[in-house]
């Protein structure tokens, strides 16, 4: 293996890592804020795309402007009025140059004052990023879709 190859790989892992660091924040950022650093998550004209499955209910938002307002329409279910969390696993992440898609799994789970905290949505994201012009990757579109009862 030389040097070059090493780079590569080295590289690839650290696009992983970054591209990790977005899904994380993007979930923080819902539960907890700041609201900037949830619309930071997209580019400029990103898209942010929920669907429930089975109801076919959901909202579509286009670039930051949208993505802001929807998000500050679900105060009630974001901290501190609910103290929920994303909690996102299995992401399957490639790679090709400065873009990626990424699948992964979710889970929302929420405390309840009469019983243990509960599992209540559960679903996948399915991610086009961007490597955008400051180095961060960015989603480009997220497309959550919950399994909805």
């Amino acid at each position: 293996m030389t040097m070059e190859d090493l780079e590569t790989r080295l590289a690839a892992l650290e696009d992983e890592r970054a591209i990790l660091r977005t899904m994380h924040q993007y979930g923080h950022s819902m539960d907890y804020g700041p609201d900037q650093d949830f619309i930071d998550c997209f580019t400029v004209d990103g898209v942010w795309d929920v669907r429930m499955r089975k109801s076919g209910g959901g909202f579509t938002c286009r670039g930051h402007d949208e993505i802001g307002a929807s998000l500050a329409t679900q105060t009630q279910v974001r901290a501190p009025h609910l103290f929920a969390k994303h909690v996102v696993v299995d992401a399957r992440i490639a790679l090709i140059g400065d873009a990626a898609s990424a699948e992964s799994y979710f889970l929302r789970v929420e405390p309840r004052d009469d019983a243990p905290t509960q599992i209540v949505a559960s679903g996948r994201y399915l991610d086009r990023l961007t490597r955008d012009t400051d180095g961060q990757w960015r989603f480009v579109e997220r497309v959550a879709e919950i399994d909805d009862l």
